[in-house]
């Protein structure tokens, strides 16, 4: 369980066992850099810098493939239209030059498919080595998924496993003070890593985070000196990422307002609050079915708080057009999946409120796969005490008292505290017995 820090020169480079790795799994947290990564390894490709050996080098977003599709047709849909290029082409190239070829599958853990022959696809063959066995692979998930290749014999000895830390203290300040220097604002800098070098929750969970760091840069500087100095009070995650999407809806809020008066900004962010609800349903059911992108159609009942939740900033939208059908598609999907698993909180909160049965179903699936969905635990308990109680009561059981200890830390409650003590108590007294 050791971990050798590699430099990025080193990381394609890497000698196993006498010979050059050709394949990589890199795990990390959601935001630590993966697909900026990813993006990194493309652009120095690009640019003559690394891999000069190699005469492909495709990234794909594994949350972007839909059933079966072949790379070639993956790849089709990123070029011009006036590229005669067939995804049958592609594909023979791959097939006839696979030792001249690096596949980058980004997102595993947001791919819906196993890596077993009976959900076999192109993609899952290619991972589990049963096709373009001499490619270079590169494969990135969050921690969760990453069982799949460690139980596996052959995929543990053919994978070199690779962990994405993200920022030491020194990364951190270096990126913030960069930030702040091309906008002559070095003062901003310093309080902004004064505050997160002591806010411990920051620092431990959050200045690490590359996507933290720039969001709370972009924050701090636009932020009135009142609203800094009211966020340097929060202390958990969850009240900093809320803060993050209601800076959001502030955002939208004076620039869509047609009159900056406090009623009608109030009314707009009220309206940004309402579209969020609105959606939260659909963010909470792609989670437990492992969708993170959604056709416009399935938005049909909730259109409006759609397009208002595209200016807010919380999703995105993105129109293609469709060679097969010969016609117009839009493809909705949240920025990052941190944005859908806080909104998803809230449908949490309010099945919690209004439907108890329907919750109960699915606080027994959040708690049957707690590591997978621990940030959606994070949120929807730190959104009511009762519901927060209510998680950790199942959490006790389950006798991971440190993911406890960060559930009960989100709450920010006595009786939160207390649930977790005695049960850490209960623990430690049985160990001594």
């Amino acid at each position: 369980m050791r971990k050798t820090p590699i430099a990025f020169e080193e990381l394609l480079t890497k000698i196993e066992s006498g010979e050059l790795s050709k394949r990589h799994l890199i795990m990390g947290e959601g935001g630590v850099g993966k697909t900026t990564l990813c993006s990194k390894i493309a652009w120095d490709w690009c640019q003559g810098r690394i891999l000069k050996d190699l005469d492909m080098v495709i990234v794909i977003p594994l949350r972007e493939v839909k059933n079966n599709e072949s790379i070639g047709v993956i790849v089709k849909k990123y070029l011009d239209d006036s590229n005669a290029i067939t995804a049958n082409q592609i594909d023979e190239y791959i097939l006839a030059n696979q030792a001249k070829i690096l596949l980058v599958a980004d997102g595993f853990d947001e791919f819906n498919g196993k890596l077993s022959k009976k959900n076999s696809s192109e993609f899952i063959d290619i991972i589990a080595l049963h096709k373009y066995k001499l490619c270079r692979v590169i494969v990135t998930t969050r921690p969760w998924r990453t069982n799949e290749f460690t139980l596996d014999k052959s995929l543990a000895q053919a994978y070199t496993f690779i962990s994405v830390d993200g920022f030491n203290t020194g990364n951190m300040a270096a990126y913030i003070r960069r930030y702040f220097r091309i906008r002559e604002e070095h003062a901003l800098a310093e309080d902004l890593i004064s505050f997160m070098e002591e806010n411990d929750v920051i620092r431990s969970n959050m200045a690490p985070f590359p996507i933290y760091c720039a969001m709370l840069c972009l924050m701090w500087y636009d932020l009135s000196e009142e609203r800094r100095k009211e966020m340097q009070k929060l202390q958990t995650f969850s009240e900093i990422f809320g803060e993050m999407i209601h800076f959001l809806k502030d955002h939208y809020a004076s620039k869509y307002c047609d009159n900056l008066e406090n009623e009608n900004v109030n009314k707009d962010i009220e309206k940004a609050n309402r579209a969020v609800q609105a959606i939260s349903e659909t963010a909470l059911n792609g989670l437990l079915e492992r969708t993170l992108q959604f056709p416009e159609k399935q938005f049909a009942e909730c259109r409006d708080a759609m397009k208002t939740c595209c200016k807010v900033g919380v999703l995105t939208i993105e129109t293609s057009f469709n060679r097969k059908h010969r016609g117009v598609s839009s493809t909705v999907s949240f920025p990052h999946k941190l944005f859908q698993e806080y909104i998803a909180g809230k449908q949490i909160g309010t099945l919690f409120s209004d439907d108890r049965r329907e919750y109960n179903k699915v606080k027994k699936k959040l708690l049957r796969q707690y590591e997978e969905f621990r940030y959606l635990l994070y949120f929807s308990s730190a959104s009511k005490k009762e519901l927060g109680l209510d998680i950790i009561d199942g959490l006790i059981k389950k006798g991971d008292k440190y993911f406890c200890l960060d559930v009960a830390f989100e709450c920010h409650t006595e009786e939160a505290a207390s649930a977790v003590g005695k049960q850490c108590r209960k623990m430690c007294s049985f160990q001594q017995g």
